[in-house]
């Protein structure tokens, strides 16, 4: 359960049978680390009730932020995206999403998450950057900025 998909694991494969020893989270986990960023990305960007096997499934539509309960609205934001992670990317080993303290961007929240992958016998931490913009579009990116 905590592996690429099929076809991504054949790849990995024949890229492990002609590569020599490995030693960043990179070179670990080749194609695994592309397999989540995109599987997250389709997750967090899928509404709540628009699966119909799975209702629960998705983010629900959090609406424009008030200010004046802002910060109750980020801890929910905050919330859901990691048991959503949690729920939905068995892969990533205990996930921690946080606010991030630099909001550059009015329009867009930005969020660091920190997780585990299990590869090879052995834990290799990782860290996500995730932005929902003023749409409510989720972008996971490989490396925070």
């Amino acid at each position: 359960m905590h592996r690429a998909r099929l076809l991504e694991r054949v790849a990995a494969r024949e890229l492990c049978a002609t590569t020599p020893a490995r030693r960043s989270l990179d070179e670990a986990t080749p194609g695994l680390l592309d397999s989540v960023i995109v599987h997250l990305g389709r997750v967090l960007n899928t509404r709540c009730g628009s699966v119909p096997i799975d209702p629960d499934f998705g983010m629900r539509d959090f609406g424009p932020l008030d200010a004046g309960t802002a910060s109750l609205a980020i801890a929910d934001v905050e919330a859901q995206l990691q048991s959503m992670i949690e729920r939905y990317e068995p892969r990533l080993l205990r996930p921690r999403v946080r606010l991030r303290a630099d909001q550059s961007d009015a329009l867009c929240l930005r969020f660091d998450l920190e997780a585990s992958i299990l590869r090879e016998g052995r834990e290799w931490p990782w860290c996500l950057a995730t932005r929902i913009d003023a749409q409510g579009r989720v972008r996971v990116d490989g490396t925070p900025d």
